[in-house]
């Protein structure tokens, strides 16, 4: 027996297990049974990411491809409607086996049903053909699991890349390199009607022959509300707005933006009034598999190729018309360029999407811990968590109208763009001070697209955490007014605030109290009668209301603003920054971007690796002419100094105006290599002190001057001569000035330290 096993892959586009199966012609393979396997898994189910609004979203996707894999959906697709809740609840499967049971069980059971046929001499699990998954840690260790259970038992089983995402990937240099290969093979094949009927009575083979006896919900779609009791009864629900699921939708869904709605993707992608229609929509169709990443990028590029096409054709008319005098042309050629632009602007994003799951596929512990470890304690104090904050995060009450349509805006539908959603984080870590970790479970729920290896990947980003990225503190207010200046948004999805002119929407804490009366709105106030204060004003308003509503008028409540916005961010960025400037965080965060670091190359310097955040890792210069690191950082006798160049930093800690510790690093370059020694301020100035030979009368008894504990004032002005004279021995012809970055002269490394004496890397003297 062959098993197709489909975790996030349900279509029949692109799918690699589906196209063996379909051209498997021996007579032996033919008469095989097979058994096309979907479970869903109690263990992943009661995952706190899972809402009632993916399981319905995977029902309609399991129903169209039975569906199509059954012959119905040619013959009466119109006659089906997937997004009909009791019509789906209603199907039955035809070809698909669908169990509520874990995947080992429902192997398990197989197996033994197979080796009992005929009295024991059965058949038993050929091969299983499945994808590979970068999920959250339960998947991961599901994966794991099933791997060793086949192993123990000697049953292949093949799992197809189907993201551009490599497994075990040590070096992050070659990511680019293998998704570029994935990405250049053809695509699978989808199977023809003739090998669908191959299939079809292959699977029969399993199901009438076997009669295999799986589980009582093999036969029809899963009931979210009754049988999925391992999610909590307040998230089985639906999402009535959603996107409807299904492979038919997910193609007619990627015709519909590359033919007609992504023109003005690039320019319409940032507000939430124009992504609704400009932006792709096929998040939720990649992440649960109803339409592959090659597919996308395949009609990605088709599209492109015809409108360069047609642009060349326009631009030849227009010369040949030219030529006999005739300027005038139509205005079909002006509208490829926003097309083209637009495309290009996608074809970034889906290639940026493969490259964020390669993080969480490369570190899986990403789910649960900080990426940088220097940030593990921010965020998680005793006193950090506010749960009246996140509370009205979560529910799109925080007094911020930007926020909080934003935030009702994705319950409602399980969607919203990509800006709204840093900013949704960006206010809960920084403005709230809420942890990520804490955060995340909420958002998954209500993503309808929650792929976690973008989820927690983007999460740290966000919140600051990854050490290679910079601090994202969205000014909220500002954003609203930038992204839904004529307050669309805010009135569609913040009801309380239909009746606020424009001119206090986006701020409508600052109404006064006769203005709250003429727009019938209390700022302030949970509802009628709550206790509430705000200088008084908000009581009094409250007052008023209660009178007026006596009288027939009715009024709508908006909470105040839960925290200041500029102070709380202020604060926010001041504690990451404080961890961000030590030491260690640097030398941590360097380690990091070695491991998940983007290695593309800028447009404009293709010889240069991209620069990390942090100090320590620069953009190095890979000249061909430079072929070894060796002969990179050689220094070269006719522009080096005699003697070993050294770069000496002196770092006071300074108590009560006393000098307490000094502390100075060395880098040494002699010979072939660079090593660091610290030593004494005595050691260090005595060092100084020789190399200053000749020099005596400028900086007098140096044993004596540093012996005596000298102030920080003198000391200032000690170091300041020091400079100064280090300065005078320097060459100033090679020095460059510009935009204050400047190349060594020995390895050609480009310090990007304007005021810098010496080299980074190799410690020459700047010249």
């Amino acid at each position: 027996m062959d098993i197709i096993w489909l975790k996030r892959d349900v279509r029949l586009t692109d799918h690699a297990p589906f196209h063996h199966m379909a051209k498997l012609s021996s007579r032996s393979s033919a008469t095989r049974p097979l058994v096309i396997l979907y479970n869903y898994e109690p263990d992943q189910i009661s995952e706190h990411s899972v809402h009632g609004s993916h399981v319905h979203f995977i029902n309609e996707g399991l129903v169209d491809l039975d569906r199509r894999l059954s012959g119905a959906a040619s013959s009466n697709d119109d006659v089906f409607d997937l997004s009909s809740l009791v019509e789906i609840q209603s199907y039955k499967f035809q070809v698909l086996t669908v169990c509520h049971a874990g995947i080992i069980f429902t192997l398990q059971q197989i197996l033994e049903q197979t080796k009992a046929f005929r009295s024991g001499n059965g058949i038993g699990i050929n091969q299983i053909l499945t994808h590979e998954e970068t999920g959250h840690l339960k998947s991961f260790s599901r994966d794991k699991t099933v791997r060793r259970w086949c192993r123990r038992r000697s049953i292949p089983i093949t799992e197809y890349n189907q993201t551009g995402v490599t497994r075990c990937l040590k070096n992050r240099d070659n990511f680019s390199t293998n998704f570029s290969v994935f990405l250049n093979q053809p695509l699978f094949e989808t199977p023809t009607e003739v090998e669908l009927g191959r299939i079809r009575s292959r699977v029969e083979l399993a199901t009438n022959r076997l009669k295999l006896t799986l589980c009582q919900q093999c036969a029809s779609p899963i009931n979210v509300m009754l049988e999925l009791t391992e999610i909590p009864s307040e998230h089985r629900t639906d999402r009535p707005e959603r996107q409807c699921g299904g492979e038919t939708k997910a193609i007619a869904t990627t015709n519909s933006f590359l033919r007609s709605r992504g023109k003005l993707y690039a320019q319409s992608i940032s507000s939430p009034n124009t992504s609704w229609n400009s932006g792709g929509r096929l998040s939720p169709f990649l992440t649960w598999g109803h339409v592959s990443t090659r597919y996308v990028i395949y009609k990605l590029k088709r599209r492109q190729e015809e409108l360069r096409l047609l642009k060349k054709k326009q631009t030849r008319k227009r010369i040949d018309n030219a030529g006999f005098g005739n300027l005038n042309h139509d205005n079909s050629d002006d509208n490829d360029g926003p097309w083209l632009r637009s495309l290009a602007a996608f074809s970034s994003r889906i290639h940026w999407r493969s490259h964020f799951i390669q993080k969480l596929e490369s570190e899986p512990d990403m789910e649960i811990r900080d990426l940088c470890p220097a940030y593990q304690h921010l965020r998680r104090q005793p006193t950090d968590w506010n749960e009246t904050y996140y509370h009205a995060w979560s529910t799109g009450t925080t007094g911020f109208p930007f926020v909080d349509a934003s935030m009702r805006c994705l319950l409602r539908h399980g969607w919203i763009n990509f800006r709204m959603r840093a900013m949704l984080v960006s206010f809960a870590t920084y403005n709230l001070w809420l942890d990520w970790k804490r955060i995340a479970p909420h958002l998954a729920r209500a993503f309808l697209d929650y792929e976690p290896g973008i989820h927690y990947p983007q999460l740290q980003m966000q919140a600051g955490t990854t050490g290679i990225n910079a601090m994202r503190v969205y000014n909220v207010t500002k954003q609203g007014k930038d992204q839904d200046p004529r307050g669309v948004f805010i009135k569609k999805y913040v009801k309380e605030l239909a009746n606020v002119p424009l001119e206090y929407l986006h701020e409508p804490n600052k109404m006064s109290q006769k203005l709250q009366q003429k727009f019938r709105v209390c700022v302030g106030a949970a509802g009628a009668g709550a206790n509430s204060t705000d200088g008084g004003q908000c009581r009094l308003v409250q007052l008023d209301i209660l009178s007026n509503e006596t009288k027939g008028e009715k009024y709508s409540y908006y909470p105040k603003p839960v925290v200041d916005e500029n102070y709380s961010a202020k604060i926010a960025k001041e504690k990451v920054s404080a961890v961000k400037r030590q030491g260690l965080t640097k030398r941590l965060a360097d380690r990091v971007y070695i491991k998940h670091g983007s290695r593309k190359t800028s447009t404009t310097n293709d010889d240069l690796k991209p620069k990390a955040l942090s100090s320590k890792v620069k953009r190095l210069n890979i000249d061909n002419k430079q072929s070894t690191l060796k002969a990179m950082f050689k220094p070269k006798e006719s522009q080096v100094p005699v003697g070993k160049r050294q770069k000496i930093e002196l770092i006071v800690r300074d108590e009560a105006d006393n000098v307490t510790e000094d502390e100075v690093v060395i880098l040494n370059d002699s010979e072939d290599e660079v090593t660091i020694r610290k030593k004494t301020a005595v050691s260090s100035t005595a060092l100084l002190a020789e190399r200053c030979k000749g020099d005596a009368a400028l900086f007098g008894n140096s044993k004596t001057f540093f012996e005596n504990k000298p102030s920080l004032t003198q000391l200032e002005a000690k170091t300041t001569l020091v400079s100064g004279y280090i300065s005078s021995k320097m060459p100033t012809s090679n020095i460059q000035m510009g935009a204050g970055s400047w190349s060594c002269i020995t390895c050609t490394f480009l310090n990007d330290k304007p005021l810098a004496l010496a080299c980074l890397i190799c410690g020459t003297i700047r010249g």
